[in-house]
């Protein structure tokens, strides 16, 4: 199916009028919220939180409603939307996503990341869970992470979850999108370092999914208690069995030690295992280490094939990891979402979800968009920040197509164009990223 910015706002249209049909799952007062007719009623406050641009809610609804002597103001608005439960933003983001069926594919496999990111909000210290108090000589302010998984061929994030920066916990993240995410067909997950645990790996076997995922290797010459080789390169297959208990509790039990046997720790999270068990759980994987640009090293664990994907392999695909790190920063600089408009917890839930569902969108348009340039010696790629403007103005008011706009915002892709990472001071913000929306 091709997907049209019209077939994709049809698409979301029909998702929010389901969601109105059983507005008591997603407000706070069921039975009594948005129940009379109102000028802001729950279908054009979700569409308000979607299409909300860094200007102040009073320009924005200036804007929504052509400035007429009737244009609800900041306060109805904000009174509304406090009406609405964080759930409804966030159910809106994952049945809009799992309608999407991308194309996109790397030798076969559905090619997902996985990282964290933190975002800040203004200072709420009702919500200790969030709140980092400030010092003398700076205000404090509210800290969220976002883990997500996103497609790296296609451009989407497929699953989102939210946590609190007192409360987060990255592995346990992961291990909840794995577990109810509905992809079919193979799958490869890319993470960084932090995202090794045994758990993590444990439930990526049982899912059924391959994974590269990056190890410490500083001064590192021990991994899941083996002895790894002091070489720069190496590639060797790995068994380990896991259990619960000590080496000498199990001989007391007259139980048999396994080979390359290893203790999870009573504090590791192992769901396979009670803590108490005696049982064992056997996980089979590479290890391999790489060299890279000026004699450094990285240590990778996979449970790739080796034929398919020898160590060279292992080095380029793993490179592609790094465009999640980039869709974080066109989802906080073009999207907007450090343009926050709330400090409410449940306010600020709502805003990042909203933007989770702008960056969608906007990408499924560009799927849409024809990239060849003819002679042209570079690939082309429509820019994210003018699609990000083209699609909001057309969800606002759908008068035209953005698709020929955006085949005219083209971008040459220069692969191994590298820059310095600029070292910024302050909270200066270049206006090469001011939000598109």
């Amino acid at each position: 199916m091709k997907y049209t910015p019209v077939i994709l706002r049809e698409i979301l249209r029909s998702q929010i009028r389901k969601l109105g049909e059983t507005p008591e799952q997603f407000v706070r007062r069921p039975g009594r919220d948005f129940t009379r007719p109102r000028t802001l009623s729950f279908e054009t406050v979700i569409s308000l939180l979607l299409t909300m641009s860094e200007n102040s809610i009073g320009k924005a609804l200036m804007e929504r409603f052509k400035s007429r002597a009737n244009t609800p103001s900041a306060s109805a608005f904000v009174q509304q939307r406090e009406k609405l439960l964080p759930a409804a933003m966030e159910t809106l983001f994952q049945r809009f996503t799992a309608c999407l069926r991308p194309a996109g594919r790397f030798q076969g496999y559905r090619l997902l990341a996985a990282d964290g990111s933190d975002l800040k909000s203004g200072a709420y210290p009702g919500d200790p869970a969030s709140y980092r108090a400030g010092t003398e000589r700076q205000h404090g302010w509210n800290l969220w992470h976002l883990n997500a998984l996103y497609d790296l061929q296609n451009g989407i994030y497929t699953d989102v979850i939210v946590q609190k920066e007192h409360e987060k916990d990255e592995k346990a993240a992961l291990c909840a999108m794995m577990d109810r995410s509905a992809l079919s067909g193979p799958v490869i997950l890319l993470a960084d370092r932090g995202y090794e645990a045994c758990n993590n790996l444990a439930h990526l076997e049982r899912k059924g999914w391959n994974y590269l995922i990056r190890l410490r290797d500083k001064n590192r010459a021990v991994a899941y208690g083996l002895k790894l080789p002091d070489t720069a390169q190496f590639d060797i297959p790995v068994q380990i069995t896991l259990g619960r208990q000590t080496a000498r509790q199990l001989e007391q039990q007259g139980l048999v030690v396994p080979d390359s046997y290893y203790r999870v720790p009573p504090q590791m999270t192992f769901d396979d295992l009670k803590l108490e068990s005696a049982a064992f759980a056997v996980l089979s994987f590479r290890i391999v280490r790489i060299e890279i640009e000026n004699g450094h090293t990285e240590l990778l664990i996979t449970n790739l094939d080796p034929k398919r994907f020898p160590s060279a392999a292992l080095k380029r695909l793993y490179a592609m990891r790094w465009g999640i790190e980039t869709s974080f920063r066109s989802l906080k600089y073009a999207v907007g979402l450090i343009h926050l408009h709330a400090k409410k917890p449940d306010l600020v839930l709502q805003e990042i979800f909203a933007s989770f569902l702008i960056f969608n969108f906007t990408q499924a348009s560009i799927w849409a968009v024809d990239t060849a340039q003819g002679a042209s010696k570079y690939q082309c790629r429509v820019n994210f920040s003018d699609a990000v403007f083209a699609c909001c103005a057309f969800l606002r008011e759908p008068t035209y197509d953005p698709i020929p706009l955006l085949r005219r915002k083209l971008l040459p892709v220069r692969p191994g164009r590298t820059a310095p990472r600029p070292k910024i001071t302050g909270n200066r913000i270049s206006s090469c990223y001011v939000s598109a929306r």
